[in-house]
C-alpha cells in the first residue's frame, strides 16, 4: 500500500510570516504618514492662532488711529501674565493685552497656556508714513526656509524653525 500525500487548502507557516511581514511594513508607513499628518496639523492651526493675532493688533489699531504710530515696536510676552488694568493710555494698555495674548494665557489646558503658537512674538514697524506691517512670528516643529521678514530674528535658535505671518494696515491721513 502506498501513501499518497496530497496538499490540503490550507496556509503553510512561510505563507503565514510572509503575510504578517507584509502587514508590518503596511503599518510601519501608515503610522509614519499619521505623523507627518499630526505635524501638519499643529503646524496649520499655529497659523490660523497666528493670524487671529495679527488681525488683533490690525483690529487694536483701526480703533486708535490718532494713535497709530506709537503701536509700532516688538512685543515679546513676559513669564507669565502682565496685569494691564493700570496701564497709563490705551496704547499701553493695547500692548499689554497682545503680549499676553501673544503668551496665550486666554486658552489654558491646566495650567498650560495654549491659546497662540509656540513662543510667538509681535512686531508692529511702518514701512511708510500711515502704513503699517503687523508680524507674528512662532517656532514651527519642522525646519523649513526661513522667512524673509525679520520679525522673531535669531530668537529660535534657528531660523529654520521660525515661521512668521503679517498683515498690513493702511491708515487714512486723519485731519486736524
Amino acid at each position: 500500500m502506498s501513501a499518497v500525500f496530497r496538499r490540503t487548502g490550507g496556509f503553510t507557516l512561510l505563507e503565514m510570516l510572509i503575510a504578517l511581514v507584509l502587514l508590518a511594513f503596511g503599518m510601519l508607513s501608515l503610522a509614519r504618514q499619521m505623523g507627518q499628518a499630526s505635524r501638519a496639523e499643529v503646524e496649520a492651526f499655529q497659523r490660523a492662532q497666528a493670524m487671529t493675532l495679527a488681525q488683533e493688533m490690525a483690529d487694536r489699531i483701526n480703533n486708535n488711529l490718532r494713535q497709530a504710530a506709537l503701536y509700532v515696536g516688538d512685543y515679546v510676552p513676559q513669564h507669565a501674565a502682565e496685569d494691564c488694568r493700570n496701564a497709563p493710555s490705551l496704547v499701553a494698555r493695547d500692548a499689554c493685552e497682545w503680549r499676553n495674548r501673544l503668551l496665550g494665557i486666554d486658552t489654558m489646558d491646566g495650567a498650560q497656556a495654549i491659546g497662540a503658537p509656540i513662543a510667538s512674538r509681535g512686531c508692529v514697524v511702518s514701512l511708510a508714513p500711515n502704513v503699517y506691517v503687523i508680524t507674528v512670528a512662532w517656532q514651527g516643529i519642522v525646519a523649513s526656509e526661513a522667512p524673509d521678514n525679520a520679525c522673531g530674528q535669531g530668537a529660535f535658535g534657528s531660523d529654520a524653525k521660525r515661521r512668521t505671518f503679517s498683515t498690513v494696515v493702511q491708515v487714512a491721513t486723519l485731519g486736524a
